[in-house]
């Protein structure tokens, strides 16, 4: 089976796994033989769901983020606009 992964090594962007499709099957670069990923790690980071897991969960940091340094949100900026 091939994938569309570009090789960290020699920069080839064709890549190989073998035809069973198992999640732990190693996915290869064609030109170097360089190991590049696995089938299933690369079917989710694929998926759509990834990526809405992935926004998810940077916003929740954001968040996180934001009230341990005590922001006030836009309660903080009214009150510099009228100052």
């Amino acid at each position: 089976m091939k994938f569309q992964i570009t090789c960290t090594r020699c920069g080839c962007t064709q890549a190989t796994a073998p035809d069973t499709h198992h999640e732990w099957d190693e996915i290869h670069c064609e030109e170097c033989g360089e190991f590049l990923d696995t089938c299933g790690h690369f079917e989710d980071r694929h998926a759509a769901g990834y990526h809405v897991q992935a926004l998810n969960m940077s916003r929740s940091l954001i968040l996180q983020m934001a009230r341990e340094n005590g922001w006030q949100g836009d309660s903080a900026m009214a009150g510099r606009r009228s100052a």
